[in-house]
């Protein structure tokens, strides 16, 4: 499907994307157009792409895939961004987390229109309605009755609902037999128990990674830890000179510098003296007191 995403007929730019089937039907005189909206993404917490659906209450990420050389042919024209934008299903609660862990700051129960507020990315109050459907719970301490409720964000509720999260995605894995580690192998072979032991445990470990991609820095490192990963800490290289310094075995040298060392003679051979030295040899000498008795002690 094409979508337009200005409205100017003088400046009409074209994505082609993969809906959901279910967005590009309408079940009811409610529904509403899918919107694109911008949201701070949870992890990075800069701008990212999503798509409400037409009830309100489903949400979506887009992700863009784009070639170096790439157009579409829509209808008689020719769109020059040859991008495929692939909407994907996010769980509300991932993109309220960032804003229910800062109002956690004052220690009070707020409630979700307070809790979701931006200056900088207004449309974020579609985020309230999608939470309606959503089980705050989860994530929070809640107070009130059901019509009024306010909420207070809940660390260890929250790291719960996360490992549940990669569990249901570790399953996924593998009820599709994906293979997660590095080489092929083929889904038929018949694996022994240690070896299901092993990929079970990297299964956990990608599934953790995928999950931790929605979450910032703080949240990730404490359900790493809570599944008891260890993170690789990559080495800080050394600057290449320091590294030849500190090497035993020094490079050979790719030039021959000896060539440019002059000759020391030889004690055999006598070295040749210019004109000057010649006359001064041919002076008589004698009466002549050398130089350096001028400077020493006179004699008594």
């Amino acid at each position: 499907m094409s979508t337009n995403v200005d409205s100017n007929k003088d400046n009409v730019s074209q994505w082609v994307a993969f809906f959901p089937k279910c967005e590009l039907t309408t079940e009811n005189d409610e529904c509403e157009r899918p919107v694109f909206i911008k949201l701070r993404h949870p992890k990075t917490d800069k701008c990212a792409m999503y798509l409400v659906g037409n009830d309100g209450y489903r949400i979506y990420e887009v992700f863009a895939n784009k070639e170096k050389c790439s157009s579409w042919f829509i209808g008689e024209t020719v769109q020059k961004d040859g991008s495929l934008q692939i909407l994907t299903p996010v769980d509300p609660l991932f993109l309220v987390l960032p804003y229910l862990m800062k109002s956690a700051t004052n220690g009070m129960f707020m409630t979700i229109d307070q809790i979701i507020s931006d200056a900088d990315y207004p449309q974020c109050n579609r985020l309230v309605k999608c939470c309606e459907k959503c089980d705050m719970s989860q994530v929070s301490d809640t107070k009130g009755s059901e019509d009024f409720q306010a909420y207070r964000y809940n660390e260890e509720k929250t790291i719960t609902w996360l490992s549940a999260k990669v569990k249901q995605v570790e399953i996924k894995l593998d009820e599709k037999r994906i293979h997660v580690t590095s080489g092929a192998k083929s889904a038929s072979f018949v694996r022994n128990s240690k070896e299901n032991a092993i990929e079970r445990e990297q299964y956990t470990k990608y599934a953790v990674g995928l999950v931790r991609d929605y979450l910032n820095i703080s949240l990730a490192e404490k359900l790493t830890t809570h599944f008891g990963i260890e993170e690789k800490v990559t080495p800080k290289r050394e600057p290449a000179a320091k590294r030849i310094k500190l090497s035993k075995d020094l490079p050979e040298a790719t030039e021959d510098y000896s060539k440019y060392l002059k000759e020391k003679p030889s004690k055999g051979k006598q070295s040749k003296l210019t004109t000057q030295q010649k006359c001064l040899q041919k002076v008589d000498k004698k009466g002549m007191k050398s130089i350096s008795s001028f400077f020493g002690k006179p004699s008594k």
